[in-house]
């Protein structure tokens, strides 16, 4: 009995897991599995590429500011976790599912930002809400995905009343945080929700602005 209930249980788990996986809600599904997907953010980001061509050349110090999450980095394993977990998001799980630096990539990030790096001085400001605690396990992801470098800035949330609007004025007046690089001239915005830009009618979507497709959470659902 007990080498039949070590046999069958193993099994019984693995068809659980399995079942988990086949009841994904078509969301996760669509960013895990899709052709479509893939190739939307590759677009997206070869578009980038050849918009901010010409602005890079002509640019001493270009900067661009990211979001991380969906943008650069894909977290669709923590969307599959709160799934199996039958649970919502909540800042604990998010942050210990950072704090794994399991994250991966969206599609075409590392070869748009690689080539990005390559122009003279080519600067990344990274603004996102991870907490800011997370920090070090951020930076560790991305080496670990071969996209981080030295000079990169990180502003992450330090906590509820840190907006990404405080966040973007910093960078632009050089103040507080942005203190010791002075102020900034962005040329473009990265992001996969209409608050990862600015209302400046200067930027355009397409142009330089860019958004990512993120049908797995995001204001709309509120």
């Amino acid at each position: 009995m007990r080498l039949l209930i070590c046999v069958l249980f193993p099994l019984f788990s693995f068809t659980q897991h399995a079942n988990d996986l086949n009841n994904l809600s078509n969301d996760v599904i669509w960013v895990t599995e899709s052709k479509e997907y893939k190739m939307l953010c590759q677009q997206i980001y070869n578009t980038a590429t050849k918009q901010l061509k010409k602005q890079c050349k002509k640019n001493s110090n270009p900067v661009i500011i990211m979001d991380i999450d969906e943008t650069v980095l894909d977290n669709s394993k923590y969307q599959v976790d709160l799934h199996i977990q039958n649970t919502s998001f909540n800042s604990k799980s998010w942050n210990n599912f950072v704090e794994e630096e399991i994250s991966e990539l969206v599609p075409g990030a590392k070869k748009f930002i690689l080539a990005y790096k390559k122009y003279s001085n080519a600067k990344i400001i990274y603004i996102s809400n991870r907490d800011a605690s997370t920090l070090e396990s951020t930076k560790s992801n991305m080496k670990k995905l071969g996209i981080f470098f030295e000079d990169d800035i990180f502003l992450l949330r330090e906590n509820k009343s840190d907006s990404k609007i405080i966040r973007r004025q910093e960078v632009l007046d050089g103040n507080h945080r942005m203190k010791n690089y002075g102020p900034q001239s962005v040329i473009a915005y990265f992001g996969d929700a209409i608050g990862d830009f600015p209302k400046d009618k200067k930027y355009q979507f397409a142009k330089n602005k860019f958004l990512f497709p993120n049908p797995m959470y995001g204001e709309w659902k509120k």
